[in-house]
């Protein structure tokens, strides 16, 4: 809505936003108008009288005048936050961190519309109603102001709560795939319907003809009767978000173009030990909402990405989170998150409204100077977004494991000298099962005449790596940190190996040839 069109809809002072009564005095006038508004607004609320809804809060109204001082006091301070953030015009693009502090102003706002009617309970409902006005007006103006990249164009405005209307579908998986991830996307869809046979629906999220073509499109929807395929590449205004040819970016608008309410977004060259829906059963997912897994703990790099993100979080307290982190507590990794597999309850609006500033992260203006060029494409924005944005997240504990084959190198050494040297990270589930992998099911991903990948040992993670030739190898390892893969999860290796054979056969000339 409108300035205007509040004003019209605002026949009272009582009623009227309040920052827009300040925006009609001389801007000499500045706070003090706004207090003094706030106080004959107090003075011409406080004298009708109602009863009570039986369980002390007052329907209409007098209403106690200690509480509304209270919370006006509360309203004021809300409201000269948001106009100090409205008046940001052009920050610097690197400045995550100052967009962040005018992010956390929108969660402010959404705080004190829910918290005033339970802590205020004796004053009236006009007033409360009121109080809401002008708490979502306020939160829609400086939504739009921070994230116009949620609209369709900026003759298509798109609000918050028309977003939230879109999410219609419980819960799905959300696979985002060009031209070089068919492949792996046939496998992966193939595997999860017919070996898992998990009962998600699956959205094959792309950005226009050119980066999935329709016979590909067609290909994928043919494998399960629960596979659509989304174009996304003008679901938000492309001119900010910059979708074709991408990349990286399509995840995280993806996520919130998706109608899925909880998502679980899969690169698609992952692969699965079981149904991805064990993912929602997880206990940090369920507290917060998000899951998230750790990359290898491996070398910490040039400093580079270290030293910007401590420079980026000055003055800040890290979460406690954060605060269990190798990557914050002793550089000792480049690399934090590894995003193939990430897990969201956008239902839960605090989550959306974390994915929307993770958004904010991966848009062409930002990610090309500050998120990519600090951190490896769009995985630590994630967890980056939401720590900035102070909005609790979950990682997995443990470090990225590896499976492969062992091999030894000194034969005569077989313990102190093992090694697994492979293209694929391995992750557990919260029970400690085998969950899911990255690379795909060939035995290196960029050379598929390689073969099938035929597993038979996984180790946890640890900071012993070779990384000079690849594929990257696992160092002394001790027997003891060493798993042989159990006989249930070969056999399911085996059967999704069949089951990718059986559907390349269905679509000569769109897969690679490799056997």
């Amino acid at each position: 809505m409108t300035p205007r069109n509040m004003l019209a809809d605002h026949t009272s002072p009582e009623k009227l936003p309040w920052t827009l009564i300040v925006r009609r005095l001389p801007r000499r006038m500045g706070f003090m108008a706004l207090a003094l508004v706030v106080l004959s607004f107090v003075f011409v609320q406080s004298f009708t009288s109602t009863p009570s809804d039986g369980m002390g809060r007052l329907s209409r109204g007098k209403s106690d005048p200690v509480q509304v001082a209270a919370a006006d006091k509360e309203l004021i301070n809300v409201l000269v936050k948001h106009k100090e953030a409205m008046d940001v015009v052009d920050p610097p693009v690197e400045d995550i961190a100052g967009y962040a502090d005018r992010f956390i102003v929108l969660q402010e706002l959404d705080a004190l519309a829910a918290s005033l009617p339970t802590r205020y309970p004796r004053i009236n409902a006009s007033k409360h109603e009121t109080y809401r006005r002008s708490l979502e007006y306020h939160h829609q103006t400086l939504f739009a102001h921070l994230f116009p990249y949620i609209s369709r164009s900026s003759n298509s405005p798109r609000t918050l709560s028309q977003l939230r209307a879109g999410y219609t579908q419980k819960e799905g998986i959300i696979i985002p795939c060009g031209r070089d991830q068919f492949q792996y996307a046939v496998h992966l869809i193939a595997t999860l319907k017919h070996v898992h046979k998990t009962t998600l629906p699956i959205q094959v999220v792309h950005a226009g003809n050119d980066d999935l073509p329709p016979d590909r499109r067609a290909a994928l929807r043919s494998i399960a009767p629960d596979v659509e395929t989304v174009d996304v590449l003008h679901f938000f205004d492309e001119e900010y978000v910059g979708l074709q040819g991408g990349g990286w970016a399509i995840k995280a608008f993806a996520i919130l173009a998706s109608t899925f309410e909880r998502v679980i977004i899969c690169d698609a060259d992952a692969v699965f030990f079981q149904d991805p829906r064990v993912l929602f059963d997880d206990p940090g997912y369920n507290e917060t909402g998000t899951l998230y897994f750790r990359d290898r703990e491996i070398f910490p790099g040039d400093g580079n990405v270290h030293e910007w993100w401590h420079k980026t979080m000055e003055g800040r307290k890290p979460s406690a989170e954060m605060e269990k982190s190798r990557f914050w507590q002793s550089k000792a990794s480049r690399e934090e998150q590894e995003s193939g597999v990430v897990v969201f309850d956008k239902g839960r609006k605090q989550v959306l409204m974390g994915l929307i500033y993770v958004g904010y992260l991966n848009t062409k203006r930002v990610r090309e100077p500050v998120t990519y060029q600090y951190t490896y494409g769009d995985k630590e924005s994630f967890w980056m977004g939401f720590e900035l944005g102070q909005i609790p997240y979950h990682f997995d504990v443990p470090y990225a494991s590896i499976i492969g084959q062992l091999t030894h190198p000194d034969h005569k050494a077989h313990s102190i000298a093992s090694q697994i040297c492979s293209d694929h990270l391995f992750h557990l589930d919260h029970k400690g099962r085998p969950l899911w992998f990255n690379g795909s099911l060939f035995q290196e991903k960029r050379v598929k005449d390689n073969g099938w990948f035929l597993a038979t040992h996984w180790a946890y993670g640890t900071v012993m790596w070779e990384c000079d030739p690849e594929p990257w190898c696992m160092v002394g390892i001790g027997e003891r940190d060493v798993f042989k893969l159990g006989a249930e999860e070969t056999s399911i290796l085996q059967h999704m190996i069949g089951t990718c054979i059986f559907w390349e056969t269905q679509f000569p000339g769109l897969v690679d040839k490799h056997y």
